[in-house]
């Protein structure tokens, strides 16, 4: 599994970090509701079987083993960021208008 990220989606991240969170880490969920969304948080404690799967700004990207294998190889996921968005998460970007989503790779 590769991770790519939009500018976007690095612009989400820094207007966290410059609110004055820190020790962040952006995990591709396995929750209920959300699926594989992308959360950003602070402080957190990985579950177990999390592999990293990549880093926006320094920030390490985790997923569950199961999606990390699903997509092995050169498959590549992109993160990226809507904005003017409602606050429905628990992802510290929706604080400042901002969801992270992850998209398929467009193939050419």
């Amino acid at each position: 599994m590769r991770i790519d990220a939009t500018d976007a989606a690095a612009r989400a991240v820094e207007r966290v970090r410059a609110s004055g969170r820190d020790d962040l880490v952006i995990v591709l969920s396995s929750g209920c509701c959300d699926s594989t969304a992308p959360f950003l948080y602070d402080h957190y404690i990985p579950e177990p079987g999390s592999e990293p799967v990549g880093e926006l700004n320094g920030v390490r990207v985790l997923a569950p083993a199961w999606l990390a294998r699903l997509y092995a190889g050169d498959e590549t996921l992109v993160l990226d960021a809507e904005e003017d968005v409602v606050e429905d998460s628990f992802s510290l970007e929706t604080e400042h208008g901002m969801r992270l989503v992850l998209r398929a790779a467009v193939r050419r």
